[in-house]
């Protein structure tokens, strides 16, 4: 019977239905549109009917996530006069768990010796994984998966496939033998494999861990429980004697299978928004409800109920709201439909809007949360952004904090193995393990670029050059690699060596401390991990940044989180597996490719924005709430699920017969998608209670969606694009400010002409007074103050950069940008270069190759690069192939040069050679220092110094005979360079000449500029004398021709050059 055949339910309102619901003898629906105070209804009769006598162990309160019902729990401990010894709310697996557990103890799963727990997903995809692998090597028999899909096997979206499909024969009750039934009846090879896979992983559960369930396999196994077991359910009628479920349309089949055991023909009460489902993903079957009365009494007596009145959404978000629910196909009748707003409510107001890019959508919503919170009485809690997904959470969640505007994050998303935070303490581990010794050549350098080691890759190369120099000056011969990996067991290496050496001594403080736990002999994963965690020092620094705003504070709140979930992981594991080793902990987690729940609690303080996902945000409320993100083929995002396998497809099987399979086409397919998002869009909507602002972006690329039309039909068929004001925050006021107080004083002393309207004098006034008292709050504003403007600190010396007692140290690298601009070469030197870009990381990369594989192939060099690549962090699309390909390219290029290199009579002596020679002259101390790329020799015993470029343009001929870097290394190897190392010793201290070998250009090969020996000429050594004497300065000029490229000229520091328009000090008008 459908719920059109029923009676028309009876239309009440909240206080009515309490009256009926406080003698409900039956099995009840309560329908309801959002905001009619379904949930509300549910606390009130739960407290009625425990004021009336019921004893607290005979109720049970079923809502559908930990969210929901940690809420109701929440609000029913604060109003009830009770006393809980259990609990009362739990979700639904959370009840099928305690079932399993009570069954145990009483005898009922006699094979289970070990207490139930929860399968993971983690844990489960790690045992899939491990299956999957022992079939590609040979150590099992595969399942005989059809051949159009041995490529998608080893990928971690298969595994994910393999996941939905176990889930949903899991919901169906189906056994393996079923599952091939079907396949072999429906000539679906796929699921005959499937079939057999199944049982397989069954079987390895079974045998390592059967106490583990999966959250589909528990309410199945539940479910069973009861059928089986009649005195057990009889047990469980006579202790519950009232059962509420809150959003019923979430519930799956398997989770309506046990509900119909326990609730059939008893005091059930179950409320439910037909159109607001966000668990869809997961199985969610809001069509159930039509068979309410069916499914829940023998005689199709249930008594239906329903909410009609609007207790939240304005009448605009309501009408809204309806628009969208209009184009959902029925899953009740109409029930759940009807709303109507009391008379004294307020309209409410609903937004659609589009914008030419993603950033002024971000920097629009950012500004009216600010304006919002400062202007028109919203604080920042009653504010939500609501998004599809979890990539737009943490995108917004990033962007607002960058703004300086609180937010609460959700937990990570990412595979615990995988934080930034956690990796390097995995790894530290392992590499105690196993005794110091890795295979990985990466791992070094990846612990010095992590969170602990915080190096950059041009800290870590100039490392590598140190770590040579110590060892040649001892006569050692290991490679800068071989170095670096023996850095940790020799501490001695990089003692003294200055900042560059900061990450690697904290790393090996922590390496120390926890070789120390292990030999102790006592160490668990907890120990293990807090000797580490404690050496970093990390602890104190990140909950220092964490308590500020931006971006610093968002990335030390979000690794203490994962720290934190990494030692809750350590906890669970040593509960569940006593006296587990710290080995078998780390490759548990180490296999794991899906993220955890984050259990670390965060803060959910009343002066944040709450940014989330429409399924988190079921449930709960705000007066404002933003919707971003409204595009086409995003939101809905219309890409069928579960085909690969056939899961889908296979339910319908299950429910409808064979035959229906033929009858699903992908239109059919796609519009089922399409209302699955347009039900949790309806859900989005709904959150809203006064104000809805739903954005887009339309563009050349980017289509907004149709829903946006739903909520405002008035919009036309193209929409304006909103124009983006200025962001109102602290910090752009002062800036403002100041502003207004610079161009005031400039008009006061005549220097720009005086406003028209207001006088200077009057503008100066009120602008440093505001000035004043924000530098003066409670809470300083910074920058208000005049002690942290530039331009008013005295400077803090004047002596000169190189002290006359220390030795002048010319860099080859850095000679030509000396004399062309001592200012740039001052800046640099100093550690003000502007952030490398691409460019220069890429150079690096290709630098720290070809000096541990000087020789290699280029097919050689092409396995090299796939391994080193992902320490760039390139995005793996078009543009990182690019990227990558020209990298290949410059190395194919090197392997080239290797080749005409020994054709042409010269062989490879030595690579990254440092060196450190002394330039006579008299009354200074001048001393060359450098690093050399290769070093190269002829039959003769002359050497030919090369420097490897990975720029894409090269220098004119004649311009490279006077190259200054290839002069000063000439100079060098004449002042007895090469005679400082074993392998250069025997070569003559009359050079060959010198190369710039460019990798990088477009030209097939390698393009060379070759520069003439240097014999007696003086030139070289002058320019030495000339560049030494410029780093002796106090003061540096700079030098360039203005304005001959553009606005800046040529310069590369407008903003503090003296020639530059920009480079004008804050003090001068």
């Amino acid at each position: 019977m459908n719920m059109e055949d029923m009676t028309d339910p009876a239309q009440l309102d909240t206080s009515s239905l309490l009256e009926r619901l406080a003698t409900v003898a039956k099995p009840t629906l309560v329908t309801g549109a959002p905001g009619t105070g379904k949930t509300t209804a549910l606390l009130d009769t739960a407290v009625a009917h425990l004021d009336a006598g019921l004893d607290p162990l005979q109720l049970l309160i079923i809502a559908p996530t930990r969210l929901t019902a940690a809420g109701i729990r929440d609000d029913l401990s604060r109003r009830a006069d009770q006393t809980f010894t259990e609990p009362v709310v739990r979700t639904w697996s959370a009840y099928a768990f305690d079932l399993i557990r009570r069954a145990r103890l009483e005898g009922l799963l006699p094979n289970l010796e070990r207490a139930p727990r929860l399968l993971s997903g983690p844990e489960q995809d790690t045992l899939i994984g491990n299956l999957l692998e022992g079939h590609q090597q040979g150590l099992t028999a595969g399942p005989g998966w059809p051949e159009d899909l041995n490529l998608a096997v080893e990928t971690r979206g298969f595994r994910k496939e393999l996941r939905e499909f176990f889930d949903r024969v899991s919901e169906l009750g189906l056994e393996p033998v079923d599952i091939a039934q079907l396949g072999e009846q429906a000539k679906r090879a796929e699921w005959v494999a499937a079939a057999r896979f199944y049982q397989e992983y069954r079987d390895l559960l079974d045998l390592g861990s059967a106490e583990a369930f999966d959250p589909a396999g528990l309410m199945t196994r539940a479910a069973q429980l009861f059928e089986q077991h009649p005195e057990f359910l009889a047990e469980e009628h006579e202790k519950l004697q009232l059962i509420l479920v809150d959003d019923l349309q979430e519930a799956t089949l398997s989770q309506h299978r046990l509900l119909r055991l326990i609730a059939r023909d008893r005091r059930l009460v179950a409320f439910a928004a037909p159109d607001n489902v966000v668990q869809g993903f997961r199985g969610a079957r809001p069509d159930e409800l039509n068979r309410f009365s069916q499914n829940y009494s023998s005689n199709d007596e249930a008594q239906l109920f329903e909410l009609d009145t609007s207790l939240r959404m304005a009448p605009a978000i309501m009408d809204a709201w309806k628009r969208v629910v209009r184009r959902i196909p029925l899953a009740a009748g109409l029930r759940g439909r009807k709303l109507e707003a009391p008379a004294e409510t307020e309209t409410g107001q609903v937004q659609a809007l589009c914008f030419e890019n993603s950033t002024l959508e971000e920097r629009y919503i950012a500004q009216r949360i600010v304006q919002m919170d400062l202007y028109e009485g919203f604080p920042l809690s009653d504010m939500a952004i609501v998004v599809r997904n979890g990539s737009q959470v943490r995108s917004f969640s990033r962007f607002l904090e960058g703004q300086g505007i609180a937010v609460q994050v959700p937990p990570a998303e990412i595979p615990l193995k995988d934080e930034g935070a956690v990796r390097p303490l995995l790894d530290l581990v392992q590499l105690a393990l196993a005794g110091g010794v890795s295979d990985d050549p990466l791992l070094m350098q990846n612990l010095l670029l992590s969170r602990y080691g915080m190096s950059t890759a041009l800290e870590i190369r100039r490392l590598r050059q140190l770590l040579r120099q110590r060892e040649s000056s001892v006569g050692g011969r290991r490679s800068s690699q071989e170095l670096l990996e023996a850095s940790l067991h020799e501490p001695e290496l990089s003692r003294d060596l200055g900042p560059v050496a900061f990450g690697l001594e904290r790393l090996l403080s922590m390496f120390s401390a926890l070789r120390t736990e292990l030999a102790s002999g006592q160490a668990t994963p907890e120990t293990a991990l807090w000797a580490l965690w404690e050496a970093s020092g990390r602890a104190n620094a990140w909950r220092k940044e964490a308590l500020g705003t931006g971006n610093t504070a968002r990335r030390a709140d979000h690794d203490l989180d994962a720290v934190l979930s990494l030692f809750q992981a350590a906890e669970r594991f040593v509960d569940q597996l006593p006296g587990a080793s710290v080995e078998l902990f780390i490759d548990h987690i180490l296999h794991q490719e899906l993220p955890m729940d984050s259990l670390a609690s965060r803060a959910t303080g009343t002066k944040t924005v709450t940014v989330l996902t429409t399924a988190a945000a079921a449930g709960k409320h705000w007066p404002v709430v933003f919707i971003p993100g409204l595009q086409e083929g995003s939101w809905p995002n219309l890409r069928l699920r579960g085909e690969l396998l056939g899961s889908n497809a296979l339910a319908d099987a299950v429910e409808h017969g064979l035959a229906f399979l033929s009858t699903r086409t992908p239109t059919q397919l796609v519009r089922g998608i399409r209302n699955d998002e347009m039900r949790s869009f309806s859900n989005a909507v709904s959150r809203a209670s006064r104000l809805l602002i739903c954005t887009a972006v339309d563009n050349e690329d980017s289509q907004p969606s149709s829903f946006l039309d739903l909520v405002d039909p008035n919009g036309g068929a193209q929409r304006e694009l909103t124009a983006v004001p200025r962001i109102r925050a602290l910090p752009t006021l002062v800036a403002e400010l100041r502003s207004m107080a610079e161009r005031a004083k400039a008009a006061q002393l005549g220097a720009v002409p005086a406003p028209e309207h207001v006088s200077a004098d009057e503008i100066y006034h009120d602008a440093i007074t505001v000035l004043g008292q924000l530098a003066d709050s409670e809470y300083p504003v910074r920058g208000a103050h005049p002690k942290g403007w530039w331009g008013l600190k005295p400077l803090s010396t004047s002596a000169p950069v190189v002290p006359a007692d220390q030795p002048l140290r010319v860099s080859p690298s850095k000679v030509e940008t000396l004399v062309k601009s001592p200012l740039n070469w001052f800046v640099q030197s100093a550690g003000g270069e502007a952030a490398h870009d691409f460019a220069a990381s890429l150079g690096t990369l290709i630098h720290s190759i070809a000096e541990e594989h000087p020789e290699a192939s280029g097919s050689e060099y092409s396995n090299i690069l796939e391994q080193r690549w992902p320490e760039l962090e390139k995005l793996p699309n078009w543009e990182g192939q690019r990227d990558f390909d020209r990298a290949e390219e410059m190395l194919k290029k090197l392997a080239q040069y290797s080749i005409a290199m020994r054709t042409s009579g010269r062989e490879l002596r030595a690579r990254e050679l440092s060196f450190q020679v002394d330039v006579p002259q008299e009354g200074k101390h001048i001393q060359l220092r450098g690093v050399i790329d290769r070093v190269e020799a002829d039959a003769q015993g002359k050497a030919t110094v090369v420097d490897l470029k990975t720029g894409g343009k090269a220098p004119t001929l004649k311009d490279t005979e006077t190259h200054p870097q290839l002069a000063v290394y000439q100079t060098a190897v004449q002042l007895g360079a090469l005679q400082q190392h074993d392998e250069t010793a025997a070569l003559s201290t009359e050079p060959a000449g010198a190369s710039l070998v460019y990798v990088g250009t477009p030209t097939k090969s390698a393009t060379l500029r070759d520069q003439p020996a240097l014999g007696t000429e003086t030139w070289a050594r002058e320019l030495i004398l000339e560049a030494a004497e410029l780093m002796g300065e106090s003061e540096f000029t700079t030098r360039h021709t203005i304005g001959s490229e553009g606005l800046r000229g040529s310069c590369t520091l407008p903003e503090i050059c003296p020639l530059c328009e920009q480079g004008r000090q804050v003090t001068e008008p």
